[in-house]
């Protein structure tokens, strides 16, 4: 027979794409988010504590933040403010991008703690550039609104131009806007379905499983774990994950999802063990440390 004789067979699989099984994939990457956001703000602050004591500083230690004492200028040198608040979110920073490669870099690796640490890393890297976005907002006048940390207190106690420091707030959006861009790719390998993810329809169902509606189900009990003083940094690390999203949606209107989806629909499951978990982490903040 002729080439064009020859009868074409595709394969047609049912998608599962029920009501319960969108609700599993999204309370599955809900409740991950969430651990992995209140472990990204802790470690925030463990770093901070521990270059602070490091130092011969006392420090009070919170889940929204590490007031550092005393705080009379006196006792504080520019080799001092940058040890402890420009290292510690750079600490944050390269561990987050460090997690982002070993994600690249292991392609086999498939299962329920990839998410986690997608969303640990992600966590990571949106914290320090939020707080990098807040940073001309900050005062030592008021130490009380949450906005007085890391790179604020850099700038104010070096005496950077405000100038300067709104550069650096609008050159945070523009990374926040690009990370989006970049994490598109393992956003996709959550997808339950090879096919589902070769039109743009598909890769934004995608998303909004996987990364949209987590973060919104996830932004009530982070915000009721913060204190007044964490509020509005809080909200606004929420409000920067929607431009992370902005990111990746821009992403899938260029191109087609060129990616190797992992093997199995691992967020498809009832997620008895991480709701155990992430209630124990919360209950356990909101009780010591909030």
């Amino acid at each position: 027979m002729e080439d064009d004789e020859i009868p074409y067979y595709q394969e047609v699989r049912v998608v599962g794409d029920s009501l319960l099984n969108k609700l599993k994939r999204i309370s599955t990457s809900s409740l991950l988010f969430i651990l992995s956001f209140i472990a990204s703000n802790l470690l925030l602050q463990l770093f901070t504590a521990w270059i602070s004591v490091t130092l011969k500083y006392t420090i009070r230690f919170s889940y929204n933040q590490v007031r550092v004492f005393p705080w009379d200028y006196h006792y504080w040198s520019r080799t001092t403010v940058v040890l402890i608040f420009l290292f510690s979110p750079l600490i944050c920073m390269v561990l987050g991008l460090f997690i982002f490669n070993l994600l690249r870099v292991y392609t086999n690796w498939s299962n329920v703690s990839r998410i986690f640490f997608f969303w640990l890393a992600l966590n990571l890297v949106n914290l320090v550039l939020t707080h990098a976005l807040l940073s001309p907002l900050g005062s030592p006048m008021d130490r009380n609104n949450g906005l007085y940390q890391t790179f604020a207190v850099v700038g104010i106690f070096l005496w950077i131009n405000p100038a300067l420091m709104t550069i650096v707030s609008i050159g945070s959006l523009v990374l926040t806007l690009l990370l989006g861009v970049i994490i598109r790719k393992e956003v996709m390998r959550y997808s339950f379905s090879k096919t589902l993810i070769e039109k743009k329809r598909g890769m934004d169902i995608v998303v909004i499983q996987v990364f949209v509606l987590p973060v919104l189900a996830g932004s009530l009990p982070l915000i009721l774990l913060c204190s007044p003083v964490g509020f509005f940094t809080t909200v606004m690390q929420i409000a920067n994950l929607g431009i992370v999203s902005v990111g990746i949606f821009m992403m899938n209107s260029i191109g087609t999802a060129n990616v190797r989806c992992i093997k199995s629909d691992v967020l498809n499951h009832f997620p008895i063990i991480e709701l155990a978990i992430c209630a124990s982490a919360w209950l356990t903040v909101f009780v010591f440390l909030k």
